[in-house]
């Protein structure tokens, strides 16, 4: 039987203790050499790091006559088992084995794969080797993660249950396991949802997704609670046949002494003048011994050891150690953690064990940070007087938040570290500085060490929203939702704590969740629901509702104009099309050119907005002209991402921390509905399901700089914006072009101080652009700090005010004539492209596009990470873009080179060069022109 293993990553975390059986201990409670030990070995450890139980597993669906879990616990064969992916869910094996394709490309989900797999429970067994025990050692089984309910059996004895997806098991099996003779034998039940609607169908035709409801037919499956509710079928994600049940998280085993660590929390106070942290260690324990013990707190904090003596009482107990206790515990100067762009993120490590008779007993290690956060400030509501909205204030420094909500890290959870790591590593490159974790879908140790690595904060929601009736097992939820608050507060990339989505939850969860948190954080924020707050010292000044459609830019500048109220603004999206590539990709061929369900099942109806997928056709054909063929509408959509989504964020930045006179409502933060796909998408993402980033990203990524210099495409006016803690200097050149790519009016606007954490007004260009010779002008800005180079370039291209044209004229602009020259240098990290692209022409090169391929097969490389694309240049401008291969990428790609496309290119008057890497021109996305239209009907 082939042995299946897509488990990529490793367990790690603080585990809490769960229950069963404990083994016999010697009466010191210190193990002594066992027999048969090496020579001169006088103590065999006690304690043992998390081992994985990942390969091996097998499963089957659980019907009436599959055999009980006492056999299935053991050794005895049972016909009818299949391998299983662990961690993983029975689609994720079944396609692994076969029984189905990938549902997510090229075919239609509920046409693919059977709804049936919801219905049944399933059970999973392995056998793995374990330790023999010595005496006072015990050993622990570690569930990460079930999805709904688990049922724990082991070499024929039931060991316990695991309820709702997202609170751990950890069981003591020590006197199992002492008598296995080398290797355990494990079941798993996993229990079926509760409560399940029938699939959601995507209709194209409909205009809506799925029939216009989120949730299924009567949103009865959010009524389980802790669970992928939305897997019963979103306005993102089809329905899932399994509803993602199965071991989706890790399974491990460990051993400790008598004593063991369930939880250790580090809780740093940094100082106000950000000097100084004092560091408090809140240690739980379960010890086994009959009595109290004294023992030694051995360890070590950023380089520096330590060890504490203290009293561990019999069964449960916790101590606290401050600096009065440990002396290193008191930071001077301390590093910060800091969110992306502001600083370093930086983490400490702590290692701390419990010991004794010079054992160690346990020992946990935990990366934390030291940085403080306000969560208000005082803003003017709407009835005139101030009230304390949300407002983040990281280290003393005011931050705009600028986000990317999650609804899944990926539709059927399949989810190795490296690929949620390379998902959140896109944000940092984004220069996003928040992730909003929508309904705690992604809640696992792998996403908040990846946050924590890369500085983006985690607005943390939990298990409920106004889709459906509430969760109808009130004491469940809050089980769930402690554990991830126990287990994720180290985290310092957790922002807040939030009840759910859209609307409060029923008054005993608000009451459980804001109690939960005033016992076990109450340093972090907690807020009734991403709608608004209702607890107890209320936060406001923010809410959801959208737009979730495309708009014009200036709509997004006039929202958020200071005018309209509230300041935050957490859901507000757009359509995002991805490249050609990728949509041939996702969707069957005969579908390519004629919109059907399969774009319905890849969400392109956006329930509604803009009139469904119909609707978008016709608004990017009214806005860039009529769609030819699939490359036509590719490149067209290129466009329409990226003045969109980019004014979503730079319409905040422009308008943010100072209120100005009739603009009482400065921004304090703004996150895009959505930034991650769950699934192959034509909505809601800033870079595709296989991780290419398309123009959407780009356009995060400009919007999103720290400093930068912004066209406010309502009023026109230039205004810098300025996130850092420091005023900067300088000199904006603004050039405008016309169609045919010549300067028509150029200027200079002095930057005299732009305010740390603030917006400045520098000019304006209403009565110039109303003087372009042509329907569409081209707006050059470039920032040049004083006495340094250019710090930031802009782009736009905009409606001549004047006219009422818009840009179908762009479809007819001569194409621009381009050099790229790509050179390759190969080092131990990978390789890297270095792609000198330079305007050689008279037209203005617009949107030009690289992609890395393979040459042998024509496949995009990925991931690939470009620190610039879609670039913009007038006459005689150039860039060069550097792109990073991995190690693994460049090892396996003998055949790399860097493809080139835009909205119009004149090839033959363009000069392709490269060395060591070919150079070509994507003629595929280039074919946008057939002899006649294809696309349509």
């Amino acid at each position: 039987m082939p042995q299946l293993n897509r488990r990529l990553f490793l367990s790690s975390g603080i585990a809490i203790a769960g229950g069963g059986l404990l083994g016999t201990l010697g009466e010191s409670g210190v193990a002594e050499a066992a027999p048969g030990g090496a020579p001169g070995t006088r103590h065999l450890p006690l304690h043992l790091d998390g081992h994985d139980i990942d390969s091996g597993w097998t499963f089957t669906a659980a019907d009436g006559t599959t055999v009980p879990g006492a056999r299935l616990a053991s050794a005895q064969p049972v016909a009818g088992m299949k391998p299983a992916v662990v961690p993983g869910t029975p689609l994720t094996s079944m396609i692994a084995n076969g029984e189905y394709p990938d549902p997510l490309y090229g075919h239609i989900v509920t046409d693919t794969v059977p709804d049936t797999l919801k219905d049944t429970d399933y059970w999973y067994r392995v056998a793995f080797p374990v330790p023999r025990l010595i005496p006072g050692q015990r050993f622990w089984l570690h569930f990460e993660g079930i999805n709904y309910v688990g049922t724990i059996w082991l070499d024929g004895t039931r060991v316990g249950t695991v309820e709702g997806a997202f609170k751990r098991g950890v069981f003591d099996v020590t006197d199992i396991v002492a008598k296995a003779d080398g290797t355990a034998h494990l079941a798993v039940l996993v229990g079926k949802l509760d409560y399940t609607d029938p699939p959601s169908l995507p209709s194209y035709a409909s205009g809506v997704t799925r029939g216009g409801r989120n949730g299924g037919k009567t949103g009865i499956t959010l009524k389980n609670g802790p669970t992928f509710f939305c897997t019963a079928g979103w306005d993102w994600l089809p329905t899932i046949p399994d509803r993602d049940l199965g071991i989706w998280q890790p399974v491990t085993w460990s051993t400790t002494g008598p004593i063991r660590l369930t939880d250790v929390r580090v809780d740093p106070t940094l100082s106000d003048d950000l000097r100084t942290a004092d560091v408090t260690i809140d240690l739980t324990l379960d010890s086994a011994l009959g009595e109290s013990r004294s023992v030694v707190l051995r360890g070590s904090l950023d380089g520096h050891e330590f060890e504490h003596t203290v009293t561990v009482p019999a069964g449960a107990g916790s101590i606290t150690v401050t600096p009065k206790d440990i002396a290193c515990l008191r930071m001077h100067r301390p590093k910060l953690w800091w969110p992306n762009g502001y600083g370093d993120p930086h983490r400490y490590r702590l290692t701390i064990g419990v010991e004794s008779g010079g054992q160690v007993h346990d020992e946990r290690t935990v990366d934390f940070g030291v940085r403080r956060i306000e969560y208000t400030k005082p803003i003017q509501s709407q009835d005139g007087t101030p009230i304390d909205c949300l407002a983040i204030t990281v280290n003393n420094l005011p931050i705009l938040v600028m986000g990317g909500n999650w609804g899944l890290d990926e539709a059927l959870k399949r989810i190795p570290k490296q690929r949620l790591r390379e998902q959140v590593r896109l944000h940092r490159e984004a220069n996003l500085n928040l992730i909003r974790n929508w309904n705690g879908q992604s809640s696992t140790e792998d996403f908040y060490e990846a946050c924590d690595e890369f500085g983006i904060l985690v607005w943390q929601d939990f298990f409920c929203s106004t889709e459906g009736p509430p969760p109808g097992n009130t004491t469940r939820d809050l089980d769930n939702i402690r554990d991830c608050i126990v287990r994720f507060r180290n985290h310092p990339s957790i922002l807040l704590w939030c009840g759910g989505n859209e609307g409060p939850p029923p008054q005993p969860l608000i009451d459980g969740l804001d109690a939960l948190v005033a016992e076990l954080d109450p340093k972090r924020a907690s807020l009734t629901s991403s709608a608004g707050d209702t607890g107890k010292g209320a936060i406001g000044g923010y809410s959801s509702g959208g737009p979730y459609h495309w708009v014009t830019p200036s709509t997004h500048f006039g929202l958020a104009d200071g005018t309209h109220w509230p300041p935050f603004h957490n859901e507000i999206g757009s359509y995002s099309i991805p490249t050609l590539e990728f949509i041939r990709k996702m969707i069957p061929e005969a579908s390519w050119e004629h919109p059907d369900d399969s774009w319905a099942d890849r969400d392109v109806n956006g329930n509604g907005g803009n009139g469904g997928g119909a609707g978008y056709l016709r608004l990017t054909a009214q806005r860039y002209g009529e769609l030819q063929n699939l490359p036509d509408f590719a490149r067209k959509s290129q466009l329409m991402n990226y003045e969109c989504i980019k004014a979503i964020y730079e319409a905040s930045a422009a308008n943010m921390e100072s209120a100005a006179p009739g603009k009482p409502y400065p921004r304090t933060g703004v996150i895009m509905w959505m930034t991650n796909p769950a699934q192959p998408s034509f909505v809601w993402q800033m870079y595709t399901h296989d991780l290419e980033a398309h123009s959407s990203f780009y356009a995060v990524q400009h919007a999103c700089r720290r400093v930068n210099v912004i066209l406010d495409s309502q009023t026109h006016d230039v205004v810098v914006a300025n996130h850092t803690r420091a005023a900067v200097r300088g000199t904006v050149d603004v050039t405008l072009h016309d169609l045919d790519g010549k300067a028509f009016g150029r200027t200079s606007l002095r930057v005299g101080g732009a305010a740390p954490s603030d917006h400045t007004v520098i000019g304006n260009l209403a009565t110039r652009l109303k003087s372009a010779p042509s329907d569409v002008a081209f707006v050059r800005l470039s920032f040049r700090e004083a006495h340094s180079g250019e710090r930031v370039r802009n782009f736009y291209w905009v409606k001549n005010p004047a006219r009422a044209a818009g840009f179908l004229s762009l479809d007819d602009m001569d194409p621009a004539a381009v050099s790229v020259v790509a050179d390759a240098k190969h080092g131990r990290d990978g390789l890297e492209l270095a792609v000198q692209v330079e305007n050689i022409g008279r037209s203005v090169a617009l949107m030009v596009h690289l992609q890395v391929y393979d040459t042998r097969t024509g496949e995009r490389i990925l991931p690939a990470t470009f620190d610039d694309n879609y670039l913009n240049l007038v006459d005689g401008e150039s860039t060069t873009v550097r792109v990073r291969l991995g190690a693994d990428q460049a090892r396996k790609r003998k055949d790399i080179g860097v493809r080139v496309d835009g909205w119009a290119i004149d090839q033959h008057a363009s000069r392709l060069r490269g060395h060591g890497v070919a150079v070509t021109f994507n003629q595929e996305a280039l074919s946008v022109h057939p002899p006649t239209k294809t696309f349509g009907g």
